[in-house]
């Protein structure tokens, strides 16, 4: 028989008690202001004053908890021992119950987004283009402003068409294919003339320099310059942040059309890396997080998830998950690819190729091996000849480093006769 219990402990177990089902009721209301908002983290305004919300599992634990001791304060004096045993058993069933009812949810969610997702990501990518949307770029880069997913997984991204802008405080303009120029080229060649195109990253692109002074914009107002007779254009693909890989595939995919002659690649020690922005594949079958998880309380990362591919930035990507087909340009290997396919595409449109740019050992033993002819501005250009904030060997070059190596390639280019129109011209 239990003790009897005096008024004034009767009091102070049902004030516990019900403090206990205060906090496990607080709890839940932060849970279901998670649940509604689909984030860690909310706020309920109500003059001047907020609730906040933290961390679901942590409230889910603390109101189950004081939910439970509530309820064990008030039926304290009620239950028997067999009583106990007998809600001890249905917790632990209730408790069963609800784990199966989670894990058959996560696995009923991975299953969808598989079938749904995970096979045609891309595909997805190329709809969404269709019907004029985009996936957003999630990041704090300045670049992410001009770049867009390109319905091309081959080439992953590529400059917006038709920009008209300030870019780190400097103009940009593109045309309407994404080239960054102020004019269109027509793809039929003008007769007496000769194409140059250029590959290559933000070195090339014209990184912090104003619209008219990347070195190929600069190439091509000196070309013109020579009197000859002959129509020179200098026709810039280069897309910050590319590698080797994907400047050849825009001279596949974009470049060939205008039937180049002459195709300069601006090469950058780190082409030998991923892009700097990536098509991530989303892999549903991962382990280490929970979809549901995502899909009730961080509901944003879900949404991203739910496209099938995330548009990620080279700081926060994660590699394992990146297409085979773009892991396979990285490294020694991945570049002797793409410059072997470069050859190759040569051969068969008759262009000449020039890589130029400080080269390293390893990518002049590459251009050595498969017989491209290369133009080592660290040789070619000493560097005690300008001043060093011309940064003619930079990554980004300054406006008057550019303009030095536009007049190098230009001598450079006269002195090896590539500037001689040819009889005819490839498809024409």
């Amino acid at each position: 028989m239990p003790t009897p219990e005096t008024p004034l402990l009767r009091t102070l177990r049902l004030l516990a008690a019900t403090a206990l089902c205060l906090l496990a009721a607080l709890m839940a209301l932060k849970l279901v202001l998670m649940l509604v908002k689909g984030g860690e983290t909310a706020w309920i305004i109500w003059h001047g004053k907020g609730l906040y919300a933290g961390h679901p599992l942590k409230y889910l634990g603390v109101g189950t908890a004081a939910l439970l001791a509530g309820w064990v304060l008030l039926r304290l004096r009620r239950n028997t021992a067999r009583d106990w045993a007998q809600c001890a058993g249905k917790l632990v069933l209730l408790g069963f119950s609800i784990a199966l009812t989670l894990i058959a949810g996560e696995i009923g969610l991975r299953m969808y987004l598989v079938s749904k997702l995970e096979v045609n990501s891309l595909d997805r990518l190329k709809k969404l283009y269709r019907e004029g949307k985009k996936p957003e770029v999630h990041t704090t880069h300045p670049m992410s402003v001009i770049i867009r997913p390109s319905d091309d997984p081959a080439i992953v991204y590529d400059l917006q068409p038709k920009l008209e802008m300030e870019f780190g405080h400097r103009k940009l303009r593109t045309n309407s294919i994404g080239l960054r120029s102020d004019k269109d080229y027509a793809v039929a060649r003008a007769p007496h003339s000769v194409r140059l195109v250029g590959i290559g990253d933000s070195g090339m692109f014209g990184w912090d320099v104003e619209q008219n002074e990347p070195y190929l914009a600069v190439l091509e107002k000196l070309l013109g310059q020579r009197g000859d007779g002959v129509t020179y254009e200098v026709l810039n693909f280069a897309v910050p942040g590319y590698n080797t890989q994907l400047e050849v595939e825009t001279l596949r995919r974009k470049a060939l059309a205008y039937q180049p002659d002459v195709v300069l690649v601006g090469w950058c020690e780190n082409d030998f890396g991923l892009p700097f922005f990536m098509l991530e594949h989303v892999n549903f079958r991962r382990r280490d997080i929970s979809f549901l998880y995502r899909l009730l309380f961080d509901r944003q990362n879900y949404l991203a998830d739910a496209s099938g591919v995330r548009f990620t930035e080279l700081r926060k990507f994660n590699q394992q998950d990146v297409l085979p087909e773009i892991m396979g340009g990285v490294d020694v290997g991945g570049v002797r690819r793409a410059l072997q396919d470069l050859k190759t595409l040569s051969q068969t449109h008759g262009f000449k190729v020039l890589l130029v740019g400080p080269l390293g050992a390893p990518i002049r033993q590459l251009c050595q091996e498969l017989g491209l002819d290369t133009y080592n501005t660290a040789e070619k250009i000493p560097g005690g000849k300008y001043p060093d904030e011309y940064a003619i060997h930079f990554m980004h070059p300054a406006p008057a480093g550019h303009r030095v190596i536009a007049e190098h390639l230009a001598r450079e280019l006269a002195d090896r006769g590539w500037l001689a129109p040819r009889a005819t011209v490839p498809g024409t």
